[in-house]
């Protein structure tokens, strides 16, 4: 972004793109079961995840001319779908081999001695190993409803992550351990909760409905992995002497103005 200005105007633009697209979920959800029907969704799809298709179909039958009207809407949705599950793909896909390559293998491994070329062939395998990580993981899911799965995957990240943002931001005292304390807390806490949960084993629609190995009674983790998040924060800050006010302070400036954001 040119100016701290034009980066908060595209944060707010995001934010209230994002809250909308999540708002109309409802609307969708709430118009499928009126208008479609429960037995109907399940029929053709016993997670739901074919709700928005069918609404569509269902919408185009009765306002758009029929047959015809059902086929070019849903064909309309389907696209739109489909795009989207495409870029959101890509993106995680390169968000996360390009941080493996940069973040991990080339400061952490290689302590910052890796060549361009190298981080380009760590980020390629990568991209490789993550995509075939993540089709094998699908299999077993697709008998999981989507939006769920979006509801846990934001669970899990923001016990990690809000821990650590928040007390960046607010606590002055707050410092690496306690980020790192907050931040693997938080993330391990997540998906041992979600592993032992019904959404993995002990239910018709778990990822392995013929194994019972759950014993944490929720499907989403968040009530509990978040807090725990801000407790092993807390923890890691506490037990450290490491403290730099300097560095708050800074911080706090380019927050509250965005100062040197660019």
């Amino acid at each position: 972004m040119p100016t701290a200005r034009a980066a908060r105007k595209s944060v707010l633009w995001a934010i209230g793109i994002i809250g909308t697209f999540y708002l109309l979920t409802l609307a969708l959800g709430f118009g499928a079961a009126a208008l479609v029907g429960g037995k109907a969704i399940t029929a053709q799809d016993k997670a739901g995840n074919t709700a928005a298709p069918q609404l569509a179909e269902a919408l185009g039958k009765d306002f758009f001319g029929g047959d015809l009207g059902g086929a070019t809407l849903l064909a309309i949705i389907a696209a739109v779908a489909f795009a989207t599950i495409l870029a959101v793909v890509a993106g995680l896909t390169l968000a996360s081999s390009s941080s493996l390559a940069h973040d991990f293998y080339a400061n952490v491994v290689k302590k910052g001695a890796a060549s361009e070329r190298q981080e380009v062939r760590v980020a390629r395998v990568s991209a490789l190993v993550i995509g075939a990580i993540s089709i094998a993981l699908s299999i077993f899911a697709q008998s999981l409803n989507v939006a769920f799965l979006v509801a846990l995957a934001f669970a899990v990240a923001a016990s990690g992550n809000l821990p650590a943002i928040l007390y960046s931001l607010f606590w002055r005292r707050f410092n690496t351990s306690g980020a790192v304390w907050a931040i693997y807390g938080g993330l391990l806490s997540a998906v041992i909760l979600v592993f032992f949960s019904p959404v993995v084993s002990g239910a018709a629609t778990s990822m392995f409905p013929k194994h019972d190995w759950q014993w944490f009674p929720l499907s989403n983790p968040g009530i509990l992995s978040i807090p725990f998040g801000f407790l092993c924060g807390w923890i890691g800050t506490v037990i450290s002497k490491e403290q730099d006010e300097e560095k708050y302070a800074e911080l706090e400036v380019r927050s509250l103005t965005g100062a040197g954001a660019h």
